[in-house]
């Protein structure tokens, strides 16, 4: 049975999907670092603090409260 084909929309690369394809491309540098420039490029820098309910929030929540 012919093994079908795996496309990482991040990375916009093809590759043949077995297991340890997979996660060997997942792991790798290149598309760590294209999956991160993606994500940031959806953050929006004006829209950080235009949370409406962010005014009530426990200061020691927010800094003991890891986003990332």
């Amino acid at each position: 049975m012919p093994l079908g084909k795996y496309y990482c929309d991040y990375c916009d690369k093809e590759f043949q999907d077995t297991p340890a394809a997979r996660k060997r491309h997942l792991q790798g540098l290149q598309h760590l670092r294209a999956r991160a420039q993606w994500y940031h490029s959806l953050s929006d820098p004006n829209q950080a603090f235009a949370d409406p309910f962010a005014k009530g929030v426990c200061n020691h929540f927010v800094k003991t409260v890891n986003f990332l």
